[in-house]
């Protein structure tokens, strides 16, 4: 007996002795895995890696640990892909809330050699469109099925105009779900002119919104839409969001909330997918986050994260309620996006959403009195008014110039510039320039002079190519009869030629001509245009412009390695 509690007491310090070790090795040296996840799926990710860390899980001998962050995924995509500044640690492994991200972070260098994928997803989430219940009951918009033409202006296959129903879309470029939709918005159109145009009028026509990927973003949108309506809206959210929202107000209806349906797999359901992606170049943090991706695929990680609202990596959902009506649709799933289709969407949405910086050149020579054929309307007449309505489509950040050609005799210079560019809510003088430039548009009057319209247009591009603004769309804008009248003007051919040196596809500066009359030359206008990837159009009627700027604007769509797109 004696030496069964000797034995014994000696096998007891032994292994107490290793807990303590096992225990120090955990306290002293472990593997530290910071994991950076999407905002909303944070705190489920959070709840699996305490119980994970509560195992003393070992890497290689090592204890490991996992510390989670929660970010914004498109804030975190910029870090990796080193388009942003790195800001707090180095992440060893991130869970955006869609691989649409990890599809971004791969066209930039950095990030196609740290991204490395796993294959894994954490978690999924439907995309939903959503009113509350009193739009919806307002509208019938959720009568029949709805496609993605939800979200489109009504002349391209959306809701008609009767129904006045807004659209509120999270900005794509900050947003998966809003870059999901656009993608969607994308492969409903094609890929044509018309659809560029169709494309740009719904960017121009939606709200741009923050995300709707919580509770209390829905609660937001909710109370900005209800009787007596200031606006009937509708947006995109997840569906675990909606989930959400409806736990969080059981007091009140629930949201109306659809997931969208087609006879084209494309134009079904995207899904966010949370994929696990390693960040890390370190092999002991690669080990040990690889371990931690492997535990978010057990059946306790799952369970976690489906008691969230989120369905698990196999597309099971926990248990919906009854009153949300969600598990009574149906629900078909949209084709994967492939691995362009993300980046050049993005781009597309970033183009049309950069600042204008316009010189605009307005022929005021004798060929404008001529009669416009629209009632007594000269040619000079109908381009004010025209320019006059055109002013009015342009936001406040725009920058704005005016020259004034054709005024001058032949020994005088090529232009008079009347206003300089700048900012339009900027003053020059007593008034702020789009006073000044309106009360330039109400009191033109016509020349003498000539006008020497191609060396005026080489001069313009010239002054825009040297003074080059990023984050805008730099265009010089030629409101003109066409009828070129100087003697010594260059040739149209010598135009084109010079301008095709100048045109750099990194620096792009594109010349929109509006041809007022039936005496220009047009197709020399539009040779001139398409040399710097810009466009021409014939005006008649001032109510055109409307149509005239979003044609223009379908423009930025075109590859910038290209001198345009085919004319609209």
């Amino acid at each position: 007996m004696a030496v069964a509690v000797a034995v014994a007491a000696i096998c007891m310090i032994t292994l107490t002795t290793k807990a303590i070790l096992g225990r120090a090795s955990c306290t002293n040296s472990p593997v530290l895995v910071n994991v950076v996840a999407s905002d909303d799926i944070a705190p489920a990710v959070q709840d699996v890696a305490n119980a994970f860390n509560n195992k003393n899980a070992v890497s290689a001998g090592r204890c490991v640990q996992v510390q989670v962050d929660e970010a914004d995924s498109a804030t975190e995509a910029a870090q990796i892909d080193g388009q942003a500044a790195r800001q707090g640690a180095a992440v060893d492994a991130w869970i955006p809330d869609s691989s649409l991200w990890v599809d971004v972070t791969r066209t930039y260098p950095v990030g196609a050699q740290v991204v490395q994928s796993t294959g894994k997803s954490v978690a999924r989430s439907p995309l939903m469109l959503v009113t509350t219940h009193a739009v919806a009951a307002e509208t019938n918009v959720f009568t029949a099925p709805p496609g993605w033409d939800l979200l489109l202006p009504s002349a391209y296959g959306g809701p008609p105009a009767s129904m006045d129903i807004s659209v509120d879309l999270p900005d794509p470029s900050t947003s998966a779900s809003g870059l999901a939709s656009l993608i969607q918005v994308s492969r409903q159109l094609g890929d044509s002119a018309t659809a560029r145009t169709a494309v740009t009028q719904f960017a121009l026509g939606v709200q741009d919104t923050e995300n709707f990927d919580s509770a209390p973003a829905l609660a937001q949108f909710v109370a900005t839409t209800q009787p007596p309506f200031d606006r009937k809206a509708i947006t995109v959210a997840s569906e675990q969001a909606v989930l959400a929202y409806d736990r969080a107000n059981p007091k009140t209806l629930p949201l109306d909330a659809v997931y969208a349906t087609s006879t084209n797999a494309a134009l079904d359901t995207p899904e966010l997918d949370y994929p696990y992606v390693l960040t890390s170049s370190v092999p002991a943090e690669l080990r040990a986050a690889t371990k931690f991706g492997n535990y978010l695929e057990t059946s306790y990680a799952q369970s976690v994260i489906r008691s969230f609202g989120f369905r698990s990596a196999n597309g099971q959902p926990d248990a919906m309620s009854a009153s949300a009506g969600l598990s009574a649709q149906p629900m078909q799933l949209a084709s994967a996006a492939s691995a362009t289709e993300a980046a050049e969407n993005l781009q597309v949405w970033q183009r049309l959403g950069l600042g204008f910086r316009d010189l605009v050149l307005q022929d005021v020579s004798p060929a404008m009195n001529q009669p416009s054929g629209l009632g007594t309307l000269t040619l000079e007449q109908l381009l004010t008014q025209t320019a006059s309505k055109g002013l009015g489509l342009f936001p406040d950040s725009t920058q704005m110039g005016v020259w004034e050609i054709g005024r001058p005799s032949s020994s005088s210079p090529l232009y008079d510039a009347v206003v300089p560019i700048g900012p339009l809510t900027a003053n020059v003088g007593l008034l702020n320039r789009r006073a000044q430039i309106e009360q330039i548009d109400a009191t033109a009057t016509t020349s003498t002079g000539t006008l020497a319209l191609y060396n005026s247009i080489l001069a313009a591009y010239q002054d825009m190519t040297k003074s080059y603004a990023p984050r805008y769309v730099n265009a010089v804008i030629v409101l003109t009869s066409g009828v070129d009248s100087a003697r010594g003007d260059i040739s149209v051919s010598s135009l084109v030629a010079q301008l095709q040196k100048l045109y750099n596809a990194n620096r792009k500066v594109e010349v929109i001509a509006l041809m007022f009359g039936s005496q220009g030359n047009f197709q020399a206008l539009q040779e001139v245009a398409g040399a710097t990837g810009g466009a021409a159009f014939k005006v008649t009627n001032p109510a055109e412009i409307g149509q005239v700027f979003v044609q223009a604007m379908s423009q930025r769509m075109c590859n910038q390695g290209n001198q345009g797109c085919a004319a609209p």
